[in-house]
């Protein structure tokens, strides 16, 4: 065989092994990540997951939008309660030990309810009677309803005895007794409910803090400020 046909089939077969070598290298190089599983495209319950969510959405957003709507048409108001009236019946002090021997006091609140097509109702009616910080007594009621476009008066009268003064206390009486004039403070809460069917249901806290000051010797109480002595809803 002559020269130049050993160096064509030399390189013919150089050629053949640089294509397997190729090819070799291709296979150990190919992706061998795991395989997807047809069966979990098809899985009826990542369908049934989905669908579950998207009509939770839809329900979500349909309640929202009628509560909004419920809410735009009944325009519900705060309730809030008043002091109206109030009267120091009898006021017996010791400055001797700082003891209150005798107070009676009265008082009418009011509990207004303004909303033209809801009634509302009042709970943890919590009402005290203060005194430079010294509670003398509570005034408290059952559950009532006020209908829309009313009002409920509350009249309490009550009395509070052996009740002592702390030092604070007792320098702020005497200080009331020399100018005549007793500061009383009422403060506390209530809860209110405003219902409507089964879409309108609402309930806040209003809060009364009214100061009141009364004359020592007539036991009548000041003009009231009819602004400060109406409760708030946050």
């Amino acid at each position: 065989m002559r020269a130049g046909d050993s160096r064509m089939e030399a390189d013919h077969h150089h050629h053949h092994h640089d294509e397997r070598s190729a090819e070799a290298g291709h296979r150990r190089h190919r992706w061998k990540g795991p395989r997807y599983n047809d069966r979990q495209r098809s899985s009826p319950w990542v369908w049934m997951a989905v669908i579950l969510c998207m009509l939770l959405a839809i329900g979500v957003l349909v309640l929202g939008a009628t509560m909004l709507a419920v809410y735009f048409i009944y325009k519900p108001q705060m309730p809030y309660i008043e002091v109206t009236n109030a009267q120091l019946l009898q006021l017996d002090y010791s400055p001797a030990d700082g003891v209150m021997r005798n107070i009676q006091v009265k008082f009418d609140l009011l509990a207004e309810n303004t909303n033209s097509k809801i009634n509302t109702s009042f709970s943890s009616f919590n009402i005290d009677v203060n005194f430079n910080g010294t509670t003398l007594l509570q005034l408290r009621a059952e559950t009532f309803t006020v209908a829309r476009e009313s009002s409920v008066t509350l009249p309490y009268s009550g009395e509070s005895r052996g009740r002592r003064l702390d030092p604070a206390g007792m320098q702020a009486m005497e200080e009331a007794v020399r100018s005549e004039l007793v500061p009383i403070t009422l403060s506390g809460n209530a809860r209110t409910r405003w219902k409507k069917g089964i879409f309108l249901k609402v309930g806040f806290w209003t809060r009364l803090n009214c100061p009141l000051v009364f004359y020592y010797r007539t036991g009548v109480v000041a003009p009231i400020d009819h602004e400060s002595c109406r409760s708030r809803s946050p």
